[in-house]
């Protein structure tokens, strides 16, 4: 059923809302939005023009200026890049998972999750608040407008937040920035995105009790899935009993394993000489005959050198 907010009497939808902001912003200064607002929200003239006029109000626009900024804003001189987490490269699917083990291990309570155009959205819980998320991925040569901090407000509304916060793997416009401050909305760019990270893979490495990977839990399969339980590491399923297995923030997976039947049929080593490589160039340390019988080495074994193999991405 789709999510809607009710103020003064209007009602909107707030994904379509979010949806033709970027059409708003594409129009002529001089353009009435209140017309297209009814138009694209199928509302009465009146209720189109107090939404317009909200929006106005919120952006203190002057005639003579859009009354929705774009999204994204392209910058003259490409912002100084922080870290060495691919974020921005990750696909929508793989920065939702990515998503849910930062807050989750930060010490938030994922309770939902919407994905957004280039991004990946969720409801957060934290000492019993709830916090809006909008996670954007962006070029380093771009930076996020205005635009984003009313659709936190938007969202933060919606799903009955006290608060929200933006995510960008670049940075904010000074005019972001300052209507971000007017109105509460907690901004993360890239470099604050980098310390968080730090600050999980620290939480996660204290919880963990100085060591990574679990004992040996009676069988391949089992013992492999437990190594999401260490948040050190994601493990993402795919098709046909495959998974991969990723540093957080990381695009490129460290190892890739197949099941049949419960039983790992599979394992290929994915980055090789430092250098992330296909699964047709990587490592196999677990293959099977023509038979479907697994070779050498077995399940103990096995778990040995992968653990030896992980061991060299964790510092």
């Amino acid at each position: 059923m789709p999510q809607t907010c009710q103020k003064g009497g209007l009602r909107i939808n707030h994904k379509k809302f979010s949806g033709i902001l970027k059409e708003i912003a594409e129009q002529p200064p001089d353009r009435d939005i209140a017309d297209l607002l009814a138009d694209k929200l199928q509302i009465p003239m009146d209720k189109a023009e107090e939404l317009a006029d909200r929006i106005k109000k919120t952006h203190n626009q002057t005639p003579e200026t859009p009354y929705v900024r774009a999204v994204v804003e392209k910058l003259s001189k490409p912002a100084q890049q922080a870290g060495a987490y691919l974020v921005e490269c990750l696909s929508d699917k793989e920065l939702e998972i990515f998503m849910q083990w930062l807050f989750k291990t930060l010490g938030y309570e994922v309770s939902s999750i919407w994905l957004a155009n280039g991004g990946a959205d969720l409801v957060a819980i934290h000492n019993g608040e709830k916090v809006a998320v909008l996670a954007q991925k962006c070029p380093p040569n771009y930076a996020l407008t205005d635009a984003t901090v009313l659709a936190a407000q938007q969202a933060q509304n919606t799903h009955g937040c006290s608060r929200s916060i933006i995510i960008t793997t670049a940075c904010f416009t000074e005019q972001a920035v300052a209507a971000a401050q007017s109105c509460g909305v907690e901004l993360w760019d890239r470099a604050i995105l980098t310390a968080k990270i730090d600050e999980a893979k620290e939480r996660a490495a204290q919880d963990n009790q100085q060591t990574s990977f679990p004992p040996y839990q009676g069988s391949l399969l089992l013992s492999l899935l437990m190594l999401a339980e260490t948040k050190t590491f994601l493990i993402e399923s795919k098709a046909e009993g495959k998974y991969d297995l990723f540093l957080p923030g990381i695009k490129y997976p460290l190892l890739t394993f197949e099941t049949c039947n419960g039983i790992i049929m599979r394992c290929v080593f994915r980055i090789k000489y430092n250098e992330p490589v296909s699964e047709g160039d990587g490592e196999q340390v677990i293959r099977t005959d023509k038979s479907t019988n697994m070779q050498e080495p077995g399940d103990l074994e096995a778990y040995r050198l992968i653990i030896q193999y992980l061991s060299q991405f964790v510092e």
